[in-house]
């Protein structure tokens, strides 16, 4: 590899081609587009300033996608993708831009630095926990496509809620909002989502969940993916409440649209996740999110 540079300083096509290349051969297709390349980049917050394109000579051969918010008056980067080429793997080019990438985020005042890896590529957390990262949570994709013959028990619960529509953006600026959840699950990413916000007895928030509906050509519903979903640790109940938001995201289970819940951390959001393995959602992909504190 002869040179490390900004992805700033590229063309589309080295963007693309870097990416495709350094993602052939992964767990599950990641190959690109130049429009949905841009696309994402606009949708989650990714900086050109900090993301490198590595070359072998005038080819590109490696990549990492970096973004940059403010959460909770701290900046937070997050990675968006490491990937090398099949042609320079084992020739610590991932070393480089990963260390790299260290330094530009310092440069920038970034105070933490986040990513998540598939649990079964072992090559890649191990060279993040060289370079210092540590591995948080576990959090999974989950879905479901048939239709739900037994709901949950915690639905049975009768504390009085009520649940209102409300933008994502409102949802965000909750006090016990989870900035530190997964950074395609905050609500920058879903800017065009749906929120639902629960409210008790007594007019408090209590929780929230937000998702996005899929139509087809024609307009019918086809699909429903869910972000996040959390109850407000001093709510009664918690673990009915969460289930009551659940059921009313996924419009009661009814129906046969596919249902996909987003990297559902598995101790942090643990409410979550129990309600959605007991209505049946199943584990599509694991993976481990890390976090380095700079």
């Amino acid at each position: 590899m002869s040179e490390i540079k900004k992805m700033s300083e590229c063309s589309i096509e080295e963007k693309v081609e870097a990416w495709n290349k350094g993602f052939e051969g992964y767990y599950f297709n990641m190959e690109t587009t130049a429009e949905a390349f841009e696309k994402r980049g606009a949708t989650e917050d990714l900086n050109e300033e900090l993301s490198i394109v590595a070359f072998d000579g005038n080819n590109p051969v490696g990549i990492v996608r970096n973004g940059l918010r403010e959460n909770s008056g701290r900046k937070v980067s997050w990675n968006g993708g490491t990937g090398v080429a099949k042609s320079v793997r084992g020739q610590c080019v991932g070393k480089r831009m990963m260390e790299k990438t260290i330094e530009w985020l310092g440069d920038a005042g970034v105070q933490l630095a986040t990513l998540e890896a598939v649990s079964e590529n072992n090559a890649a957390i191990e060279l993040y926990r060289k370079i210092g990262y540590e591995i948080v949570d576990e959090v999974d994709f989950m879905q479901l496509k048939a239709k739900v013959e037994k709901l949950p028990e915690e639905l049975e619960s009768g504390q009085e809620i009520t649940l209102k529509s409300a933008t994502v953006e409102e949802a965000g600026s909750l006090d016990f909002y989870r900035h530190d959840f997964t950074w395609q699950t905050q609500w920058q990413s879903v800017k065009d989502g749906e929120a639902l916000i629960a409210y008790n007895a007594e007019g408090k928030a209590a929780g929230y969940a937000y998702f996005r509906k899929s139509k087809d050509e024609n307009g019918k519903h086809i699909a429903t993916t869910l972000y996040q979903c959390v109850a407000n640790p001093l709510a009664e109940d918690p673990q009915s409440l969460t289930a009551r938001l659940i059921a009313e995201v996924f419009e009661g289970f009814s129906g046969e649209i596919n249902r996909v819940a987003v990297n559902i951390p598995v101790e942090m959001n643990k409410f979550t996740h129990q309600v959605l393995a007991e209505a049946g959602f199943k584990v599509t992909t694991k993976q481990v999110m890390m976090a380095k504190e700079l």
